[in-house]
């Protein structure tokens, strides 16, 4: 193993300052802005949540109000943009997610999120493992966070518990048993004290295991700020559910067009990890912000 697996075998992450140029960064942002811009012209009335379909490209909004609404997500940005689907297989990238997650790589699913500034709440995310929401075969599962702005400690960074991934799988359900997508920290000592803000300048990229136990907390200043996550699974990581993203039994085709580094095969790995099966559900959702205010 290299330093890099090391450190991502030991702490459940790993940073790399700078990984995307600056001149890369810039054309996302255009690409961000105009996307924000038109999403304005066209919503200045009262619409609700997009709905959740295969194609998966929608956007969520932290309000139904046309007054205070702003976008906190835009799902699959690369399902219609050229520049987030080269980003999503950037080769920089996608070398390390393969070392990280054991030679393969399916690619899962891509956000766009806007941490938006604290008076306009509705960014906050609470504690939670990636794991719990798409639990699969075995947990070679990775999250890619690409910050297209500088993240300081003021403008809410993501934060992940040190060493967790290797630890127990927490329930993200109620008292009343419904999965609402967080871990009741009243509950659970799950190791605030552990934690890391994982800050960086724009074009600063993180990965981390998707059993590490992270949030975010609100964006103290004046403007958004936005974060591309990635999400990639090891070819032989096969859904246990259907999480809206590309599933093999609705599409098995498309599927495997998201195979990124590997080769198809019908033959899931089996691996001994903890699972909680993300149901029931008191309603249909489309974001995590949605789920976790129930």
């Amino acid at each position: 193993m290299d330093t890099d697996q090391i450190f991502f075998k030991k702490n459940g992450y790993l940073l790399k300052k700078n990984l995307i140029d600056k001149k890369m960064i810039d054309k996302i942002n255009k690409v961000v802005n105009e996307v924000v811009a038109q999403d304005k012209q066209k919503n200045k009335k009262k619409v609700t949540n997009g709905t959740q379909t295969y194609d998966n490209y929608h956007f969520v909004y932290n309000s139904d109000s046309s007054k205070n609404k702003e976008i906190l997500r835009l799902n699959n940005p690369q399902n219609r943009h050229k520049i987030f689907y080269d980003l999503s297989r950037n080769k920089k990238i996608i070398s390390i997610v393969k070392k990280l997650i054991g030679g393969s790589v399916r690619f899962h699913l891509g956000k766009l999120n806007f941490k938006l500034p604290n008076k306009k709440k509705g960014s906050e995310v609470g504690w939670h493992q990636d794991w719990a929401f798409y639990p699969h075969t075995n947990d070679d599962l990775v999250t890619v966070g690409i910050y297209l702005d500088d993240c300081t400690e003021k403008n809410g960074p993501l934060k992940i518990i040190k060493n967790s991934h290797t630890k127990k799988l927490y329930s993200h359900h109620s008292n009343e048993n419904f999965f609402v997508g967080k871990i009741d920290t009243s509950k659970n000592k799950i190791g605030v004290d552990n934690s890391i803000s994982i800050t960086g300048t724009a074009g600063t990229v993180v990965f981390f295991h998707c059993r590490s136990v992270h949030g975010s907390g609100s964006n103290q200043m004046k403007s958004s700020r936005p974060l591309i996550l990635f999400g990639y699974r090891a070819c032989d990581a096969w859904p246990l559910i259907n999480d809206g993203n590309p599933h093999p039994e609705v599409n098995l085709e498309n599927y495997n067009k998201n195979i990124i580094v590997g080769k198809k095969s019908l033959k899931p790995r089996l691996t001994k990890v903890p699972t909680i099966i993300p149901l029931p559900k008191k309603k249909h959702y489309v974001s995590i912000y949605e789920l976790q205010k129930k």
